[in-house]
């Protein structure tokens, strides 16, 4: 399970310490698992995206 955050920040990021760093822009959607989610939101790096019913966006 992952959970869909928008970086709010520009940058390389990566989700698992084995994957390379790739370059995120800031405004751009991505689906992170929801650990690595709240690392970057608690860095003021990103926000969790939601529905418009303010549901948090999962993807399997």
């Amino acid at each position: 399970m992952k959970v869909i955050i928008q970086y709010t920040q520009t940058g390389m990021y990566k989700d698992h310490a084995w994957e390379a760093s790739t370059i995120r822009i800031q405004g751009q959607y991505h689906a992170v698992t929801p650990s690595y989610a709240a690392q970057l939101i608690e860095q003021n790096k990103a926000q969790l995206h939601t529905d418009n019913s303010n549901n948090i966006v999962l993807v399997d």
